[in-house]
């Protein structure tokens, strides 16, 4: 991946559907193919009625190449990277108007920036960065495997879905395995090929994220996870959360936000793939 497109752009939700029984499904979603910036998505987005290419991003703020849009007023906005949150000079745009497929969003207000060094990376046009925020409002996921944007059918929530009441009662022993350093029982909560990315880094396959997680083990005095859902929704046999967390001991506290893709297959429920971003890490001053 070339150096400047990665410093810009990381942490892409790796979304892996799986088809389940064919004579069981229901009519598939609408899908929209994908393009490719590198190894990165591109996706196609009426904006305005008019067609634009955005890089699909969750680490950064929604933003708007300040190159594809002339308007808007100039003030200083929060802007999100990699890297944390820092304030900037932007433009502000509104857009009437953001459409894929047959979902639209009104009256958005995003940031635009200067995204030149993006699209000479990319060889061609970049509009702007589209966030998971985004493709949650127009329950939009993004599948890597089979590179399409899926329309999904319609989400449920968790308080009327049994899927997500299940997947929740199978992933309870997945908190406590951690919280017990409880290594083997915890590598069983990945698929063979769970993905985990963080800020640091990205961790792809099960044996690969369990010698990341040893590292909490080792932590003297332990630390503990605790996880707090924001949002659930259901498509198929794929179960989506956004959560936030904290792992803490007595002498240090790290606290972010993630997002996690479940899928149920015949022996159960397996993680598919992890993304967090750390918020803090706090020191705490010893009493």
């Amino acid at each position: 991946m070339k150096a400047g497109l990665r410093a810009l752009t990381v942490a892409i939700v790796f979304v892996l559907l799986a088809g389940g029984n064919a004579g069981a499904q229901q009519s598939p979603p609408s899908e929209i193919p994908l393009q490719h910036c590198d190894r990165l998505p591109v996706i196609l987005i009426q904006v305005e009625k008019v067609e634009m290419r955005f890089l699909v991003d969750t680490a950064a703020t929604s933003m708007l190449n300040v190159k594809s849009f002339s308007t808007g007023r100039s003030k200083q906005v929060q802007i999100s990277s990699w890297n944390g949150v820092k304030s900037a000079a932007a433009k502000e745009v509104s857009l009437r108007e953001v459409q894929l497929g047959n979902r639209r969003l009104v009256d958005v207000n995003l940031p635009a920036v200067d995204l030149s060094a993006i699209a000479k990376a990319c060889g061609g046009p970049i509009d702007g960065i589209f966030r998971v925020d985004l493709l949650e409002q127009l329950n939009v996921t993004i599948d890597l495997k089979r590179s399409v944007a899926h329309l999904g059918v319609a989400s449920t929530s968790s308080a009327d879905s049994p899927i997500i009441r299940e997947m929740d009662e199978a992933m309870k022993g997945c908190s406590e395995a951690f919280n017990t350093a409880d290594a083997e029982h915890l590598a069983q909560c990945f698929d063979p090929d769970f993905v985990l990315i963080r800020p640091e880094g990205e961790y792809h396959g099960r044996e690969s994220a369990i010698e990341h997680f040893r590292r909490f083990f080792a932590a003297t005095p332990p630390m503990r996870l605790s996880m707090t859902i924001k949002d659930q929704q259901a498509v198929s046999g794929v179960v989506w959360s956004s959560y936030d967390y904290t792992v803490a001991s007595s002498t240090a506290r790290v606290t972010g936000h993630g997002m996690m893709l479940c899928r149920k297959s015949d022996d159960g429920w397996h993680i598919m793939s992890m993304q967090e971003s750390a918020n803090e890490v706090v020191a705490n001053r010893p009493r």
